[in-house]
């Protein structure tokens, strides 16, 4: 007798277990930061090849169905606990059978069988959860929708938007070591590729890149006690790089020189490292010390580009 009510006691702890664990499960919880504390947003990958409408129209179609399939998960998401619970009744059933002097455990096996299918549920339904969208993914469609007036009619843009990670391993550019071989990798990724021919006969390239820098674990051993201990990853910064291109149409303009926008300057968040206007083409490289930068600040750079052009006379 007092096995079996051990037997009850022990099958009582696991069925609270089971309860916390489908009540965490049923709130919505998703990881939204990184190892080194950065947010961490949807991983999404957008080719661009299309003309503007029908690319922000696709971007705006992707963000509802992302979003539909969220809420239909939400609305299914506490029916695991009905379930659990209906397992506990079930449950209870044997119990009160065997204080009538019955021995049965039909109903105990049955509950248990419910408990495994609430589980398996709420686990499914936990991959209905998605992250955030990246600010990013709205400021291209500002950007695409800025410039879509200045397109060539009948033209399209082309390029992409790589919102997958800063920080993959197939974005690693080079890696080095220093003087104690801890090595540390330097991340290039490109998240935002555009080119478009304009109406006015230029064309514009505009490449945006985040540069990642993170050391990798190492082991390292204690001076005093001599044992080794393992240093975890650590962040060691980002910024952002703004590349232009205008391949500048000689019937309509001629490229000029000003003291506003040449090697040096700050133009908003970001600072001209490079700057060339030979061949007939503008070639600008512009860095800024920041994680993140807005769409209107490469929308006012691209805008500040232009005054390196003088339109010549009809």
């Amino acid at each position: 007798m007092e096995g079996l009510f051990c037997g009850f006691a022990i099958a009582g702890i696991i069925v609270i277990s089971l309860f916390f664990y489908l009540l965490n499960t049923a709130r919505k919880k998703v990881k939204t930061t990184n190892d080194f504390g950065k947010k961490v947003f949807a991983p999404v990958y957008v080719s661009i090849a299309d003309k503007p409408d029908s690319i922000i129209r696709g971007m705006n179609k992707f963000v509802a169905e992302v979003q539909k399939t969220e809420t239909s998960g939400d609305k299914w998401r506490w029916i695991p606990l009905l379930i659990f619970f209906a397992g506990i009744g079930m449950a209870l059933v044997d119990v009160l059978l065997f204080l009538l002097g019955y021995s049965s455990f039909i109903f105990i096996i049955g509950g248990v069988l419910l408990w495994v299918a609430a589980i398996v549920m709420a686990r499914s339904l936990r991959k209905s959860d998605i992250l955030d969208f990246s600010p990013r993914y709205k400021g291209t469609k500002e950007i695409l929708h800025t410039l879509r007036d200045d397109l060539k009619p009948g033209s399209t843009f082309l390029g992409h938007l790589d919102l997958t990670g800063s920080m993959l391993k197939t974005k690693v550019a080079r890696e080095t070591q220093d003087s104690q071989k801890r090595t540390t990798q330097l991340f290039n990724d490109p998240w935002l590729s555009l080119k478009a021919k304009l109406y006015d006969g230029n064309i514009l390239r505009v490449t945006a890149l985040q540069k990642t820098k993170k050391r990798k674990s190492y082991w390292k051993r204690s001076r005093i006690s001599g044992k080794s201990k393992l240093k975890p990853e650590k962040f060691k910064g980002s910024q952002q790089e703004l590349k232009v291109r205008i391949v500048v149409n000689p019937e309509a303009y001629a490229i000029k020189s000003n003291n506003l926008f040449s090697t040096g300057k700050d133009v908003g968040k970001y600072k001209i490292e490079q700057l060339s206007t030979e061949g007939g083409m503008i070639n600008i490289l512009a860095v800024a010390p920041f994680e993140e930068v807005a769409h209107s600040d490469i929308l006012t750079f691209l805008k500040s580009a232009y005054s390196l052009l003088e339109r010549k006379a009809a």
